[in-house]
């Protein structure tokens, strides 16, 4: 008797040493899920830092955009508002010095991207994408020939402001 208690005693103990092999390794497998989630929430935390600071430069560089648009039209929006404030006081004024500092303030604005579409008094066919009627109760087709009187402006690629246009008599 006492020796099929000691040959049950180790028949159980292969299985004994299997369960504490498999408490062992879940133990393992515990420990490294936990620092699994530790390493995702610290890289959750990096990307929420890298995201913040990418929107703090991205403020910055528009910031510095808008700054050094309004540095360089600011000389010739100073003259003219000189030149509105000598007018309103009935002081006399050359039209060509006020088109000198208006054509100042476009290049300014040119040189930060803004683009102008057609010319005024150009003949073109009639883009309603682009070109928009001056008169409402005259509605050109696409492709009839029409006159810029108002040129159109653009900005990277989008269009601001649609040209005036008129259709072409005759």
């Amino acid at each position: 008797m006492w020796n099929w208690l000691k040959r049950d005693k180790s028949a159980q103990d292969p299985a004994d040493e299997r369960a504490l092999a498999l408490e062992g390794e879940l133990q393992r497998l515990r420990l490294e899920l936990q620092e699994r989630e530790r390493s995702l929430a610290q890289l959750q935390a990096e990307l929420e830092r890298q995201r913040g600071g990418a929107g703090a430069r991205l403020a910055e560089s528009v910031q510095a955009q808008v700054m050094a648009l309004l540095g360089d039209v600011a000389a010739p929006a100073a003259q003219l508002l000189t030149q509105a404030h000598l007018h309103e006081q009935g002081r006399p004024l050359q039209a060509g010095d006020v088109l000198a500092v208006a054509r100042r303030l476009l290049r300014a604005l040119e040189d930060h991207g803004l683009t102008v579409e057609g010319q005024v008094g150009q003949i073109v066919p009639f883009d309603p994408d682009h070109h928009e009627p001056l008169r409402a109760e005259v509605s050109p087709r696409p492709g009839q020939d029409v006159v810029v009187r108002f040129v159109g402006l653009a900005h990277q690629g989008q269009l601001l402001r649609r040209a005036g246009v008129e259709a072409v008599e005759g």
